[in-house]
């Protein structure tokens, strides 16, 4: 099990930007973006840190646990786009794989900036998913 966070889909609701809510939560920015990303897991100064920031909620409703991946679980719902290396490891599989059937139809990217890079929708995700379960 893995804990999750649900504060930044509160994010909005009191604070504008993701530096307004490291402040409140008396933390650094990179700390926060780090935990958004996933690059960095939760830990007590963060937990402390939204209590801090969102003393109207509890605890119950600021984290919960997930499963750590080791089964396919559907994203969460969202209308963020997710980076090709972030979808690669919801789905599990290369980043070159995904390009490949992106180019292929099999699932629709984005293109965005002027590089064009790719970007995937969480809903596109889970489609492919559930798709693969079922076959």
């Amino acid at each position: 099990m893995k804990l999750e966070t649900r504060v930044f889909e509160l994010l909005n609701e009191k604070y504008g930007n993701l530096s307004e809510l490291a402040r409140a939560m008396e933390i650094s920015v990179s700390q926060v973006y780090r935990v958004r990303e996933g690059s960095r897991g939760i830990n007590e100064s963060f937990i402390i840190g939204a209590m801090k920031a969102f003393p109207e909620y509890k605890l119950d409703n600021l984290f919960y646990c997930a499963s750590d991946g080791n089964q396919n679980k559907p994203a969460p719902k969202s209308k963020a786009m997710m980076t090709i290396s972030q979808a690669a490891q919801l789905l599990r599989v290369h980043p070159n794989t995904l390009r490949r059937w992106s180019n292929q139809g099999i699932l629709k990217s984005y293109r965005v900036g002027q590089r064009g890079d790719r970007r995937f929708r969480r809903e596109d995700l889970a489609g492919l998913l559930k798709e693969a379960k079922i076959e």
